[in-house]
């Protein structure tokens, strides 16, 4: 099988002028130029430019409209490797700004994937997809239903602002139906800060069943921001996660916690807080703060929160200097633990230790002076 690269470069100089101008390659089987204004490229074909891989069977190219008709497979990948756009036909302006797929499958930083009858490029900013099925779930012949996914009418992404619009959203779970939405939006999954729903996740437990968690991201100004995720579960548990997070100038605080509503424990409210922070003080000390409650042993567990059997708060003020140490610190427990009592354990613990490191001179060596009360 003949290899035409050479040809494939000079007649793409000729003839695409869009694309020689960034230096665009074509490799194919064979090469035809019918007229003055058609070249057709025919097995195996693959177009490099811009970065970026194009592989289909099939390749014509019109200088009289400047288009590219391409019959598939088509595959276009960046050049490490990552699949952007999965197709069977596409009609595409010569630069790959414009046209129109059928069949297309839209993938967004390896991470999201949506499947479409038709997908339409429009100024290189814009892609609508119709007939969508949007999932990160994998699929593949063995398994062709995903865990999750969300089905729309049409789908909108924004390249610039980094966003995607859903139209007549329908959540399904394995399958199934779960709830519906007129109109969606979320951030794609290269937007790093952006008001708008995340990635759905599923948690499966024999406690709670199958459940489903769709996490809202709230932007409240450059320095601090709020996530509020509702989790519904197959055996009619609702809860409301939320982290709320905030920057300073001197240090950064982090809020954890849940309300929870389920039949594990009927008739009562269910949840939990965790505080974290760190911040600068004067000379060169630092002050962390850490703050645990829940509402009863199990929570912790039953929600795949964390795995510990005592709840660990404090505040503590240290400095640590090549030669010294220094940290005053107040800690309160609470015991998770059925063989123990919170009213016969320590509970409020406080100590100062002072730690000093100091050379012996001429006697050679070093000694060290060590402080500590409880």
């Amino acid at each position: 099988m003949v290899r035409l690269l050479l040809a494939a470069i000079l007649a793409l100089c000729l003839s695409l002028p869009a694309l020689a101008q960034d230096q665009a390659t074509l490799i194919s089987d064979s090469i035809e130029i019918t007229g003055d204004t058609r070249l057709i490229a025919e097995g195996n074909v693959e177009v490099y430019f811009k970065g970026r891989r194009l592989a289909a069977s099939r390749i014509s190219y019109d200088q009289a409209t400047d288009r590219l008709e391409i019959t598939g497979p088509i595959v276009l990948t960046e050049d490490s490797g990552e699949v952007l756009i999965l197709a069977s036909q596409a009609e595409l302006a010569a630069d790959l700004s414009e046209g129109i797929l059928t069949s297309a499958r839209l993938v967004l930083n390896r991470q999201l994937q949506l499947a479409a009858n038709k997908m339409t490029r429009v100024a290189g900013r814009t892609t609508t997809l119709e007939t969508v099925a949007a999932s990160s779930c994998k699929v593949c012949e063995n398994n062709p239903t995903p865990l999750w996914e969300i089905r729309a009418s049409r789908v909108v992404h924004d390249e610039v602002e980094r966003q995607i619009y859903f139209d007549n959203a329908q959540f399904r779970l394995a399958g199934v139906p779960v709830f519906y939405i007129p109109r969606l939006r979320m951030p794609d999954p290269t937007l790093k800060r952006a008001t708008g729903f995340l990635m759905p996740s599923i948690r499966t437990t024999s406690d709670l069943g199958t459940g489903i968690k769709l996490p809202y991201f709230i932007v409240l100004g450059q320095s601090a921001d709020l996530t509020l995720t509702p989790y519904i579960t197959a055996r009619d548990s609702q809860t409301l996660d939320l982290r709320y997070r905030q920057a300073f100038a001197t240090g950064l605080i982090t809020l954890n916690g849940a309300l929870t509503r389920d039949d594990l424990i009927p008739g009562k409210t269910r949840g939990y807080l965790f505080v974290d922070g760190a911040f600068r003080l004067p000379m060169n000390f630092g002050l962390t703060i850490k703050g645990q409650t829940v509402t009863d042993p199990a929570y912790l567990l039953d929600y795949g929160i964390a795995n510990i059997d005592r709840l660990d708060s404090r505040i503590e003020a240290s400095r640590t200097r090549r030669n010294e140490y220094i940290s005053a610190r107040v800690i309160s427990f609470q015991t998770l633990r059925e063989s123990e009592d919170n009213t016969t354990i320590p509970s409020i613990i406080a100590d100062l230790t002072f730690h000093r490191r100091f050379s012996l001179g001429p006697l050679g060596g070093e000694g060290g002076l060590r402080f500590q009360t409880h």
